[in-house]
C-alpha cells in the first residue's frame, strides 16, 4: 500500500510539472485519466501480467490528476475577453483582497474585480487602501511585464493574477469588506510593526519585523541585497527555521496551562495557523507550518516524526491548492530543497563535525547550513548566477543569536499593546543583538 502511495504521490507532482511547460486541454487530461484506470483494473484482475503493469497504470492515472488539477488551476482562458482591453483606459469596480504591501515609492495590492479578475495595482501611498476595501477605479489595463532575470509574470500568475495597473484613478472607496478574521489578523500586523518602530530606529526595526513576522518591505534596497548576496536573506523571509522557534516557544508557553495535553497541542496548532494568516500565507510559511503542526501532533501522539514524509506531506497539500507553485515560485522550491538538505544531509555530515563544540548550537548552525546550501546551490546559481562562500560563516554567526533576538522582540513588539515604556525597555536586548547582525552582514557584503 506503501508503495502506491508514493507512486501516487510523484505520478501528481509529474503530472503537474508536465502541465507547467506544455498546454494540456481538459478533455485530453481526461481521455487519458479514463485510459489509464481502464488499463490498471484490466491489469489488476489479470493477475498473470504482474503488479508492474498495475504500478504504471496508477502512476498514469495519478499523472492524469495532476494535469487535470493544474488545468483546473489556471483560470487564463476564463478571462482571454479581458485581454482585448490590455493597452486601453478601462474602469472597474472590486475588492483589495489582500494585505497591501507598501514599498519605497508604492503600494502594492492585488484587487479583483467583480467579474473575479485578479489586477495587481500599484498606487500611491496616500490616499491608503486596506485590505476589505470596495474600490472603483479606473486607468490602463497592462500585462505584467517580465525582468531581465526574474519571470515577473509566471510568479503572479501562480496567484492568478495576470493584469496590472500603475497608478490607476480611484474613483472612489468603501470600507467594510473582507472576512472579519483576516482583517483583525491584519489589525493585529500593522499594530505590533508601528509598536516596534516607535521603539526602535532604522533598520533595526525593519530587520526586526521581518525575522518576527516576515514583513520586510520597509527594509532598505541596499540591506537586504546584502542579506541576499552573502546567503542570509531566508532569516528576515520567515523560512521554517523561524516558524520553528514560534511552535516550539508557543507549545512551551501553553504547557504551563493547566489542561489537558491534547488540547494544549490544538491551542499551538491554531495560533500557528493564524500565524500564517497574519504574515500573508507564503509558500514558505505554509510549508513550514504544515510541518510544524505536524511535529507538534507527532509529539502530542508519541509517534516518531517522519520529517521526509512531512515534507512530501506539505508539498502534496500545497500543490493540490496550487499546482502552479511547483514552478513558477522559487520560495517554494528553495524551502523545499533546503528542508531535503536538512533530512538527508544533515545526519550523514554530523559524524564529521563531532570535534566541534556545540556551545550555543554552533556545531548544528554548520551542519544546517552546508546541508542547506549544498541542496539549493544548484537552483541559486540558475536563479541569480552568483554563490558567495560567505554564506557559512555568516549563517554561523548569525543564525545563534535569532531565536533570542525573536524572543525579545516579539516580548517588545507586545508588550506596545499595553505600555510604551515597558516596549522601550524590552527593546533594548534586541536592539543590541540586531546591531550585532547588522554587523556581520555589513562586514561579509
Amino acid at each position: 500500500m506503501r508503495n502506491f502511495l508514493i507512486i501516487a504521490l510523484f505520478g501528481f507532482f509529474a503530472g503537474v510539472l508536465v502541465r507547467s511547460f506544455f498546454a494540456v486541454s481538459i478533455e485530453l487530461a481526461a481521455l487519458f485519466l479514463i485510459i489509464s484506470a481502464t488499463l490498471g483494473i484490466i491489469f489488476f484482475l489479470r493477475k498473470d501480467r504482474g503488479i508492474l503493469l498495475v504500478q504504471i497504470s496508477f502512476f498514469l492515472v495519478s499523472l492524469s490528476l495532476g494535469i487535470f488539477r493544474y488545468e483546473i488551476a489556471d483560470s487564463r482562458e476564463k478571462f482571454k475577453d479581458l485581454y482585448r482591453n490590455v493597452g486601453e483606459e478601462i474602469m472597474f469596480r472590486g475588492e483589495i483582497i489582500e494585505d497591501p504591501q507598501k514599498l519605497n515609492k508604492v503600494t502594492r495590492a492585488v484587487f479583483r474585480t467583480e467579474e473575479g479578475a485578479k489586477i495587481l495595482l500599484s498606487v500611491l501611498h496616500y490616499p491608503e487602501v486596506h485590505y476589505g476595501d470596495r474600490l472603483e477605479i479606473s486607468g490602463k489595463l497592462e500585462e505584467p511585464d517580465n525582468f531581465s532575470d526574474f519571470d515577473w509574470r509566471g510568479y503572479l500568475a501562480k496567484d492568478d493574477i495576470y493584469f496590472e495597473m500603475f497608478l490607476p484613478e480611484i474613483l472612489s472607496r468603501e470600507e467594510g469588506g473582507g472576512f472579519w478574521l483576516k482583517k483583525f489578523l491584519f489589525s493585529v500586523k500593522h499594530k505590533f510593526l508601528a509598536n516596534i518602530s516607535r521603539v526602535l530606529t532604522e533598520p533595526h526595526g525593519s530587520l526586526l519585523a521581518g525575522l518576527t513576522i516576515g514583513e520586510r518591505t520597509s527594509l532598505p534596497e541596499e540591506l537586504e541585497e546584502n542579506f541576499r548576496k552573502i546567503g542570509v536573506v531566508h532569516i528576515i523571509a520567515l523560512s521554517g527555521y523561524n516558524i520553528s522557534i514560534i511552535s516550539d516557544n508557543a507549545l512551551k508557553i501553553i504547557n504551563y496551562i493547566p489542561v489537558a495535553k491534547i488540547i494544549r497541542t490544538s491551542a499551538a496548532t491554531i495560533l500557528v495557523i493564524l500565524f500564517a494568516i497574519l504574515t500573508g500565507g507564503s509558500a514558505t510559511v505554509v510549508r513550514a507550518a504544515i510541518m510544524g503542526i505536524l511535529i507538534l501532533w507527532a509529539r502530542e501522539t508519541g509517534k516518531v516524526y517522519q520529517a521526509l514524509s512531512a515534507l512530501i506531506f506539505a508539498a502534496f497539500v500545497m500543490i493540490l491548492f496550487n499546482p502552479k507553485i511547483l514552478i513558477f515560485d522559487a520560495s517554494f522550491q528553495l524551502s523545499f530543497l533546503a528542508t531535503s538538505g536538512l533530512i538527508f544531509l544533515a545526519p550523514r555530515l554530523e559524524r564529521y563535525f563531532l570535534w566541534l563544540p556545540n556551545i550555543w548550537k554552533i556545531r548544528e548552525n554548520l551542519i544546517a547550513t552546508l546541508s542547506a546550501q549544498i541542496f539549493v546551490l544548484p537552483l541559486l546559481l540558475s536563479i541569480g548566477g552568483s554563490f558567495s562562500w560567505a554564506t557559512i560563516p555568516a549563517n554561523l554567526l548569525i543564525l545563534s543569536a535569532i531565536p533570542i533576538t525573536m524572543f525579545f522582540g516579539f516580548l517588545s513588539g507586545l508588550a506596545g499593546f499595553f505600555s510604551y515604556h515597558l516596549s522601550l525597555f524590552l527593546s533594548w536586548p534586541a536592539y543590541w543583538l540586531l546591531t550585532y547582525e547588522l554587523w556581520i552582514v555589513k562586514l561579509f557584503s
